[in-house]
């Protein structure tokens, strides 16, 4: 076998985003959507609307997964790949992280390690009377760095915002000049 050299893999990957920025958009949906879903309707019989409630319990927590491991990912290629970039400067954050002995806030950067690297991932859910079980919009992380217990509160509103907008850059330093040009935040 002969072995080629690949030209774009250590820098900038040749990705098509716009998939990714769909992805982003259908988990966005996801969640808004799961209030509305989670109303009794007037022009939906009960078994139509059991219907969609059965569709939400059997594809919510897998797809919603799936996209957060997928965008986590390439955000942070994206994100290794712009060496201007660092985690200091970095202003999006989008939740916080706990330890045993401390609480600080999240960071995008951070926030995407965790959904890579978490153990466990739990969806927020409203179990208040008449909302049926719709999807708030937190996601709690969990997991173990140098054997130090952590959970993650991840504000998916915010995360979904910065990674569409992220996605439609390569870099940080691109987002913030499209940001100060175009008034994107």
């Amino acid at each position: 076998m002969a072995e080629i050299e690949n030209p774009k893999f250590n820098k900038n990957h040749s990705l098509d985003l716009k998939p990714m920025r769909l992805d982003v958009y259908r988990l966005a949906c996801q969640f808004e959507g799961s209030g509305p879903l989670s109303d009794e309707r007037e022009d939906l019989s009960v078994d139509m609307h059991q219907a969609l409630k059965d569709l939400e319990k059997e594809f919510f927590c897998d797809e919603a997964s799936r996209i957060l491991l997928q965008s986590a990912t390439i955000i942070r290629m994206l994100d290794d790949e712009s060496e201007a970039d660092s985690d200091e400067k970095n202003p999006f954050f989008c939740g916080f992280l706990q330890t045993a002995d401390k609480e600080e806030r999240l960071s995008l950067r951070e926030a995407c390690n965790k959904i890579i690297h978490a153990r466990k991932i739990n969806f927020d859910q409203s179990l208040e009377e008449g909302t049926q079980g719709c999807f708030g919009p937190y996601v709690y992380l969990y997991g173990t760095r140098s054997r130090t217990d952590w959970k993650a509160t991840l504000y998916i509103r915010q995360f979904l915002a910065y990674a569409g907008q992220l996605l439609r850059a390569r870099s940080l330093a691109e987002f913030l000049e499209w940001e100060k040009r175009y008034g994107c935040a």
